[in-house]
């Protein structure tokens, strides 16, 4: 009976748990898990903190090691800095030997005296030279102009002709031949002998445009007095000028006359500004003309296409974005919006000396650089390369010679585009087939008919060597001479493994 009394009791009670469970343990969970949340976000800050300090004190560390200038490795930090400086004297080095390589390439007419001379030999980076020698280099830069077509073995057609033919010292206009008759031209035979007997021979092996000759001295014909500045880009235009002409007068110093020249006719010789491309390379396209197969509109068989060699990259007077030069049709109009086009450098455009060196230089890219650029470039800080474009007709037999004689020549000279039959080259202008077929110099019975000639079109730059300066480098002063005395940690620098500037600039690829 009194466990039947229990369970009675226990009934009611169970019956209100059951009903009213969900509010009671309500109350209860949060007073049992409050208490253990508690306790592990205890432990969970505790973890954080100790990792916080942690880093802290590496951090403390690191800065430790920054700040303390003697460390435990004396050698290491005194290794570092003489290593860095002999890599700096050893450019410096190769930059002197670079430098002094071209010494030769860089000499002035002894014409023009002994105190202009002097006085370049002295000339510091921002010098100037006085107004009577910049008067009288305008006088004299066109004689030393005149000089091309005889380093050339061409006849020279830049002013009259009566200029050109007036009589030299032993009885025969200049750049004539022993033995060659005194026949007129442009260095075809096409007259008769000095005795009116017979036909006569050419003067020249080979003939330069004369478009081509008059548009290279119209560029040194100056009406005023040039600049400092003018004076020395000017004379090393000349200079690579000359280089190219001396390469050209090698080639065909084997010929006895027209018929066996290797180099028949020069259509286009151009360096600095005019050579420059627009779109160098052709890396944007437009570089590939067809010539029209059907009949011409103006009834010629095979005539080609108006816009063949017009208006290329690189030849005077393209648009594109070419910034104005002085020199080369450029100037005050041009900067104003004239024909030349582009977006002038409104610092250049009030300095006349900065706009000189507008495209005159290209990277190792063949890309252009105006004036703007060319201050700022890291490569052309030890090498100027000044872009050069030769159009000729070649007897395509020589065209591997005259490739080697560039690429031996004592100046660096790369060859970045080799173009055969290009269009506008003098055998495909009328002297013959563009497709290399027989060339005809001169007419009449005497004519020459060259099997073999093709036109050639070659482009690239000549690496010119820039002044040494110690602090393009990294040095000071007199650094670059010998070892401080306060540093023996630091080994002298000996003689560099290989000469690694004129082996930087003269990378060949021909496209």
């Amino acid at each position: 009976m009194a466990k039947t009394s229990a369970a009675n009791k226990a009934g009611p009670l169970v019956a209100v748990l059951v009903k009213h469970h969900f509010w009671m343990l309500a109350a209860i969970v949060p007073l049992v898990l409050l208490p253990l949340l508690f306790m592990a976000r205890g432990q969970l800050m505790t973890q954080i903190t100790a990792v916080r300090d942690q880093i802290k004190g590496h951090i403390t560390a690191l800065k430790n090691v920054r700040q303390n200038p003697r460390h435990p490795n004396k050698s290491w930090a005194s290794d570092i800095d003489a290593s860095t400086m002999r890599v700096k004297r050893e450019t410096l080095t190769e930059w002197r030997k670079f430098w002094d390589s071209q010494r030769v390439f860089r000499t002035w007419p002894e014409s023009l005296g002994d105190d202009f001379l002097r006085a370049v030999a002295t000339l510091k980076p921002d010098g100037k030279l006085s107004p009577k020698l910049l008067e009288r280099y305008q006088n004299y830069v066109r004689t030393l102009v005149r000089e091309l077509p005889k380093r050339m073995g061409v006849e020279d057609t830049m002013g009259d002709l009566a200029d050109s033919l007036l009589p030299r010292p032993g009885g025969r206009p200049e750049g004539m031949r022993p033995g060659m008759g005194s026949g007129m031209g442009s260095g075809m035979g096409s007259g008769m002998g000095p005795d009116g007997v017979g036909p006569d021979v050419s003067l020249y092996p080979a003939v330069w445009s004369t478009e081509n000759q008059k548009r290279i001295y119209s560029s040194f014909d100056w009406v005023r007095p040039p600049s400092t500045a003018k004076v020395l880009l000017s004379q090393e235009e000349l200079w690579v000028y000359g280089l190219l002409c001396d390469i050209v007068a090698r080639m065909n110093k084997p010929a006895t006359g027209p018929h066996n020249a290797a180099i028949a006719s020069i259509d286009e010789l151009s360096v600095g500004y005019p050579a420059a491309e627009d779109n160098p390379g052709g890396a944007a396209g437009g570089r590939v003309s067809k010539p029209r197969s059907a009949l011409a509109p103006e009834g010629m068989m095979g005539a080609p296409s108006q816009d063949m060699g017009m208006g290329m990259p690189g030849q005077p007077g393209a648009g594109g974005g070419r910034p104005p030069n002085p020199r080369f049709g450029g100037g005050q109009a041009a900067a104003a919006g004239g024909s030349m086009g582009g977006a002038p450098d409104p610092a250049a455009a009030g300095d006349p000396d900065k706009m000189l060196r507008n495209w005159i230089y290209v990277d190792f890219a063949g890309k252009p650089l105006d004036a703007a650029q060319l201050a700022s470039a890291v490569d052309s800080q030890m090498v100027h390369l000044m872009p050069f474009v030769l159009r000729v007709a070649i007897d395509q037999r020589q065209i591997d010679p005259l490739l080697v004689a560039l690429s031996t020549s004592a100046i660096p000279i790369d060859v970045r585009q080799v173009r055969i039959n290009a269009a506008g080259g003098a055998v495909g202008a009328g002297m013959g087939a563009p497709g290399g077929g027989p060339m005809s110099m001169g007419g009449g019975p005497t004519a020459t008919v060259r099997m073999y000639d093709v036109n050639l079109e070659l482009r690239g730059t000549v690496g010119l060597a820039t002044p040494p300066q110690e602090k393009a480098v990294g040095l000071e002063p007199g650094q670059g001479d010998a070892a401080p005395p306060d540093q023996p940690d630091e080994k002298p620098v000996g003689p560099p493994k290989a000469a690694f500037l004129p082996r930087l600039i003269r990378r060949r690829s021909i496209a």
